[in-house]
Formats: structure tokens, C-alpha cells, sequence
């Protein structure tokens, strides 16, 4: 199974980390709606797990760090690239590069 994992350090607060994060997950969540079956935060919001049809995904906040780690299905590895850019794009885009 494919995976993905991407780790990036910060120095936001900690509150504008966890939006960040949660706008990453929002974005999964508009660009792929037919794929996405669940999403679950856990209760202080730094941390969320997504479901869906080929992946599974872990998105992570701390006060430093900004982790994502996604697997996906055998019959998803076309798709490999794409999501790698997608992911670092969103990264860089909120997070910076």
C-alpha cells in the first residue's frame, strides 16, 4: 500500500496551526467529496483521521509540528503523484516553504 508522509516544522501558535490543519482537511474534504467518508477530530482538534474510498489519512498539529500521513489503496497508486503535489502544495501554501 502506498504511503505518504509529510513533516513540517512551524512557529505559528498553536491556534493558527490547528486552523491550518483544519483548512488541509476541509480541502480534502471539498476537492474529493465522493471520496471521503469520514472525518473524526479528536477532542482538542490537533488531530483528525480521514476515511475514504482507496485512503485512509492521519492529519497531526503540535506546537512545532505539522505531520500527515496517508495510505493509499493498491488500487489508488495512480494517483500517487497527484496526491503527493496536492498535499505539498497545502503545506506550503498555509504552512510555507
Amino acid at each position: 500500500m502506498p504511503k505518504i508522509a509529510r513533516e513540517r516544522s512551524h512557529t505559528l501558535s498553536m491556534d493558527e496551526a490547528k486552523q491550518k490543519v483544519q483548512k488541509i482537511v476541509e480541502d480534502v474534504k471539498q476537492s474529493y467529496p465522493s471520496l471521503v467518508d469520514s472525518i473524526s477530530w479528536n477532542a482538542d482538534q490537533t488531530a483528525a483521521k480521514v476515511k475514504g474510498k482507496m485512503f485512509s489519512g492521519d492529519f497531526e498539529v503540535s506546537a512545532s509540528k505539522v505531520k500527515i500521513h496517508i495510505d493509499l489503496s493498491f488500487l489508488a497508486t495512480p494517483f500517487l503523484g497527484k496526491v503527493e503535489s496536492r498535499i505539498d502544495a497545502k503545506i506550503i501554501e498555509y504552512f510555507g516553504g
